[in-house]
């Protein structure tokens, strides 16, 4: 709660940071190989609920020249338009996630001219994710980043943010490899399932290093559910 209640302020006050601020307790990992993609075009990048994905937003999106994302609707509408507003101010590409449709084919538009496309991954807010294991139990996990680096063609990569100290880290992961023979239909949908299999895995190896930093606290797994005690 403590890591939580760090980020929502951070959050909130990301507009006002100077640039010196938000990229001079930046430090990342393996960072590279991101810009040495995004050279020949677009990619995908997807990430868990850890320490501030908002603030690693704002440092992608200058580091990396582009950043195009979803925002969960939020109730009340106040609220959610703070957290839009903070977005944009520090060059975030925007859509609300509303449900009526389109928003696949506005971030896989963005792929194909040439921006980073980050979305997060360990949650199925949109309610359309297919089963996969994650800590050994099966729950739906959102496939929006398998199915635009396969539709696409351009490189899918996990990255995850956590703190240090003061610090942001963020730790980006190697491309993710796969199949990338044409398919269609189900087998589409398969193939994207197996690959949100390899970003669960990415997932679980950030989230065991920094449990203290990941800020899930709507349930995950559906076969996890508590019971009531009577004495």
């Amino acid at each position: 709660m403590q890591s939580y209640m760090r980020y929502y302020c951070e959050t909130f006050i990301l507009p006002r940071w100077s640039d010196e601020q938000l990229i001079g307790k930046v430090r990342t990992e393996n960072s590279e190989q991101v810009l040495n993609a995004l050279k020949s075009g677009g990619a995908v990048l997807t990430l868990p609920h850890l320490a501030n994905w908002d603030w690693a937003g704002a440092w992608a999106a200058r580091h990396f020249g582009s950043l195009c994302t979803v925002a969960e609707r939020l109730r009340p509408e106040g609220v959610f338009q703070k957290f839009m507003k903070a977005r944009e101010s520090r060059g975030i590409t925007l859509m609300p996630l509303t449900g009526d449709g389109g928003t696949y084919e506005f971030l896989r538009e963005h792929v194909n001219q040439g921006r980073l496309v980050a979305l997060l991954g360990d949650r199925d807010v949109a309610k359309s994710g297919m089963g996969v294991e994650f800590f050994g139990h099966r729950t739906p996990l959102p496939i929006g980043a398998a199915l635009l680096a396969l539709d696409t063609g351009r490189p899918l990569f996990t990255c995850a943010p956590w703190y240090d100290g003061d610090e942001l880290v963020i730790s980006f992961d190697s491309e993710i490899v796969f199949d990338r023979s044409p398919v269609q239909g189900r087998d589409r949908l398969r193939r994207a399932q197996e690959v949100t299999k390899l970003v669960a895995a990415n997932f679980e190896q950030h989230i065991r290093s920094h449990p203290e930093n990941w800020h899930q606290l709507q349930p995950v797994w559906p076969d996890l559910v508590a019971s009531d005690v009577t004495s």
